[in-house]
């Protein structure tokens, strides 16, 4: 199996098209089904990877510049998979609408511009659930994409060290800042939507007094803000 994951690996880091299963059987010399069984089979979630990773990580934190773990979440498209809970439809910010495929939240590692996976999770839609708008069902994850983070966050934190935490706005809530400045003591750099409101200081925030971020000038000032 390790021969297996590191010869599939190299073929999808190699390929300069679409990569298949019957492709890998190809320059394996193996049966198409041999592929596809170790796939299906395979375990491959993130105490896999960090098993991989772990000696490659460990070396690169022993740097004296700065650690910093990043968070994305991606889709891979699989239009013409059937539907399941893992393979069903996101919503994709860059096209703006509802595609099918597999979501998953990965954790990288960075030092020096070198950068390396030490987390994955995979979007799961386990449940059904009620439309309100339709009135019909749909499929619902019993675990939120913000829950994930924070979960990948501590575990991430109890393997390595690590200075700064980025994310994208999609992870900008409060309970996850609380989670990296209060709970782990990390520093984090998080994009805020415009559309944020923020109070300017813990008085205006006690009389529940907001701004729209998109309102502040800063200019190459810091802005203290209370959420």
């Amino acid at each position: 199996m390790e021969d297996f994951v590191d010869s599939y690996t190299d073929y999808l880091i190699s390929s300069s098209s679409y990569t298949t299963a019957t492709g890998t059987a190809s320059l394996l010399s193996v049966k198409h089904d041999k592929i596809t069984r170790a796939l299906s089979t395979g375990v491959y979630d993130s105490k896999f990877l960090w098993k991989k990773a772990k000696p490659y990580i460990e070396e690169l934190i022993r740097s004296k510049e700065t650690i910093i773990l990043s968070f994305d979440d991606s889709i891979q498209k699989k239009q013409y998979t059937d539907e399941s809970e893992l393979n069903t439809w996101h919503f994709d910010h860059v096209f703006g609408r509802s595609v099918k495929g597999v979501d998953f939240l990965t954790a990288l590692v960075e030092v020096g511009g070198m950068r390396l996976p030490c987390g994955v999770e995979f979007i799961k839609k386990d449940i059904w659930a009620t439309d309100t708008k339709t009135g019909k069902q749909k499929r619902k994850s019993s675990k939120t994409k913000n829950g994930l983070f924070r979960e990948m966050l501590q575990e991430c934190s109890s393997k390595i060290h690590f200075d700064y935490v980025l994310a994208d706005s999609w992870f900008s809530s409060v309970e996850n800042m609380i989670c990296c400045k209060k709970t782990l003591k990390n520093d984090f750099i998080i994009a805020l939507k415009n559309n944020r409101r923020v109070a300017l200081s813990l008085e205006d925030k006690q009389n529940k007094t907001y701004v729209s971020i998109e309102t502040l000038q800063p200019g190459q000032q810091t802005v203290e803000v209370w959420f």
